[in-house]
């Protein structure tokens, strides 16, 4: 195998072209020193940097569940979400949103630029992709199947296949780079030259009746249609993208390997707390919804959730088996053979674009199981639906 550069020279390579994001690291070197004593995150530094990949929404629950909120100390301008973690009054868990606070990069840059952040959420396409060059290792995923799906108004069209998608007149619109797009279009399943790149989150050609099909989320546009969107409020058709085969593990918790190999310690602490924290929270999601709401709307930009519409997507991660345990019956690990076909079929993808990947690359370079708790399951028969209520 190729030998990878050292991280320095990669942060170095790096440093011309990224832009610090506004929640940057600490100037104290010493800040993030290991604590000690006998708290549930003894081994870990005084303060642990976790990088969400967008807005605080209810998908992101696992961090924020560790948070003691009645003493958390949100900061709107920039982004960090932090407070005393429940387990160890000792550590400070500091969580930091994605999107303009880090200026839409990934979090795999993000990682190599800003040492303070031990882990960053990153899909496992994100990790083939930037294999070569910013190499990232998924320690473990509280979501087990993309929320990703292609959907439409059920009055345009009546797909029952992605198939059927590319024989349409639909524009299927989405961000441009995606590579599940890439896949689909290899597949035969969208074609060239219905690609329209120019989505941004706005959900008005679909409105308004277009002839589209757009990209989304099960866990939000569905909702937001009928619910948020009184000129169209009804229910919309969709295909997921976990259905197509693109089996991805969404938002997994990775971290530089060199970086996971130091904090081994600390990850075999935290790592657990991150599995039961998302079990805990689909048994009682209202104080981790109220603070996402709330910090939301301290934040006072585009992008809001209602205490009703975290409620929706607490009742879509439990519905659509989004947090589910994997075929081992445990929740937050990664199932080898899963890994196996995803890395071999995003390297297939990655090749037909002329992508350069880490040479050699196996599913192993990507993920471990090391720290997982096995004894750690979810129960979907015990959700009881915020809803209902």
């Amino acid at each position: 195998m190729r030998p990878h550069r050292s991280r320095a020279a990669r942060a170095a390579a790096l440093a011309g072209v990224l832009t610090l994001a506004a929640c940057g690291g600490s100037d104290d070197d010493g800040g993030n020193q290991a604590v000690g004593g006998d708290g549930a995150l003894s081994d870990c530094p005084a303060t642990v940097v976790l990088q969400t990949n967008w807005f605080p929404e209810p998908e992101h629950a696992a961090a924020y569940q560790l948070i003691d909120h009645d003493r958390a100390e949100p900061d709107a301008d920039s982004g960090i979400y932090s407070g005393p973690a429940v387990a160890d009054d000792n550590v400070t868990i500091e969580i930091r949103a994605g999107g303009p606070f880090i200026g839409f990069q990934t979090n795999s840059a993000l990682l190599y630029q800003d040492p303070d952040v031990m882990l960053g959420m990153v899909d496992t396409d994100e990790s083939v992709r930037l294999s070569a060059e910013l190499p990232t290792k998924a320690v473990v995923t509280p979501l087990q199947i993309t929320p990703q799906i292609l959907l439409w108004d059920p009055e345009k069209y009546d797909f029952s296949s992605f198939e059927q998608i590319a024989d349409s007149d639909a524009t299927v619109l989405y961000f441009e780079g995606q590579t599940y797009m890439d896949y689909l279009v290899q597949q035969g399943w969208v074609r060239e030259d219905q690609l329209d790149g120019s989505f941004d989150g706005a959900l008005t050609r679909l409105v308004v009746g277009e002839d589209v099909v757009m990209q989304g989320y099960v866990t939000q546009e569905p909702w937001r249609l009928v619910n948020d969107t009184p000129e169209f409020a009804r229910e919309i058709d969709y295909l997921s993208l976990d259905d197509a085969g693109y089996r991805i593990y969404p938002s997994a918790w990775a971290g530089i390997p060199e970086t996971v190999e130091e904090n081994s310690d600390c990850l075999a602490q935290l790592v657990p707390l991150l599995q039961q924290g998302q079990v805990d929270y689909m048994a009682d999601p209202e104080p981790v919804n109220t603070a996402i709401s709330d910090y939301l709307t301290e934040i006072d930009q585009f992008f809001q959730i209602t205490p009703e519409r975290a409620d929706a997507i607490t009742d879509s991660l439990n519905d659509d088996g989004i947090v589910a345990n994997g075929p081992d019956g445990v929740l937050g690990s990664f199932d080898p053979d899963r890994m196996e076909e995803m890395t071999e079929l995003l390297t297939g993808v990655f090749a037909d674009l002329d992508t350069e990947l880490a040479e050699d690359l196996t599913a192993e370079d990507l993920y471990t199981n090391e720290f997982i708790d096995e004894s750690i399951g979810y129960d979907p028969s015990a959700f009881v639906s915020p809803s209902a209520g």
